[in-house]
């Protein structure tokens, strides 16, 4: 079989996705099946163009037609909806994101010239960018915060936090992973530390028996990070960075934590025997950042004064601990 056969489509199902998402099909279709012309009414598409995007997606057993001709939701796409409990819909819209999908489109031209598309697209970085595009930037930190559900089991599981007093989630979010470290960890405090305008949206999330453990501070990791923890976790920051801006991160966290600290990193390594970085790799090449090797953290580490300890596989990405040196 010619690969493109297979590898090709993915491209177009991307697309495919995102528009059902965006009309909201997977929503309409909670009630029971419908026909193309009354998804159309309700979602005001056309139902020729309609029926011909269901027909596509019924191919990759995300919705399933009927004997009679109607359309109904798989469990493939019934997690798109946006009330299922472990919903998917963000990560559906994420990808096909106009502001993700052109950089993509350019990455030829960052192989090219080694530098990231998004900024020649866009005239500015892709956080920078984040931070003057709102609603782009509540679908990034939606998604960001979505997949924790599967991130954090695999983290308690493979790491015991229970012998630490202080953690500060370095670029946290909007504190998803902290709150999940704290109800695990009744005795941990934590320090949830990311732009003033991510953490805003933390409140939330990190109330209801965790609040009182839980510290909120917004500032800017190239400038510094708050002092005093014996552990500071960064989940997929340093890929989001090139080496440079990386060297400052860690720089800052240095300077912070204690002597006897514990450096934690989540993140995907293109050498890994479990679970290696893959075509990831290549988003992070049109934003501005990279995945990396052992060697290559080993590296980032010596020059700001750590050493690092042991790999821990953790089913979709790898801890790295590490310690000062």
């Amino acid at each position: 079989m010619n690969p493109l056969e297979y590898i090709f489509p993915g491209i177009i199902a991307a697309q495919g996705i995102h528009a059902a998402v965006e009309l909201r099909i997977p929503d309409l279709l909670a009630a029971g099946p419908k026909t193309a012309a009354e998804l159309a009414s309700e979602c005001g598409a056309d139902p020729e163009t309609l029926e011909r995007l269901l027909r596509a997606l019924a191919s990759l057993e995300i919705f399933d037609c009927t004997e009679d001709g109607r359309y109904k939701n798989t469990e493939f796409g019934d997690v798109l909806r946006e009330d299922h409990p472990e919903s998917q819909r963000d990560g559906g819209m994420f990808l096909a994101a106009p502001f993700l999908w052109r950089p993509l489109g350019e990455l030829a031209e960052s192989v090219r010239t080694g530098k990231p598309s998004f900024n020649a697209m866009f005239g500015q970085s892709f956080f920078d960018y984040l931070a003057d595009h709102a609603e782009d930037a509540a679908l990034f930190n939606r998604v960001m915060t979505q997949g924790i559900a599967w991130t954090a089991p695999a983290l308690l599981k493979a790491y015991d936090f229970s012998r630490f007093k202080r953690l500060v989630d370095v670029g946290g979010g909007q504190g998803a992973l902290l709150r999940e470290l704290l109800v695990a960890t009744p005795k941990l405090k934590g320090v949830l530390f990311d732009l003033p305008a991510v953490v805003a949206g933390a409140v939330t999330i990190l109330q209801n028996g965790v609040a009182g453990r839980a510290e909120i501070v917004g500032g800017n990791f190239f400038e510094s990070v708050p002092e005093g923890g014996d552990c500071y976790l960064l989940k997929g920051v340093l890929h989001d960075w090139g080496d440079e801006d990386s060297v400052k991160i860690l720089g800052n966290v240095r300077k912070a934590i204690r002597p006897d600290g514990t450096l934690l990193l989540m993140e995907s390594l293109i050498d890994s025997d479990e679970r290696p970085a893959g075509l990831g790799d290549l988003l992070m090449l049109v934003i501005g950042g990279r995945d990396r090797s052992q060697a290559d953290f080993r590296r980032l580490l010596a020059e700001t004064g750590f050493t690092l300890t042991r790999v821990i596989p953790a089913v979709a990405t790898s801890l790295i601990e590490c310690h000062p040196a």
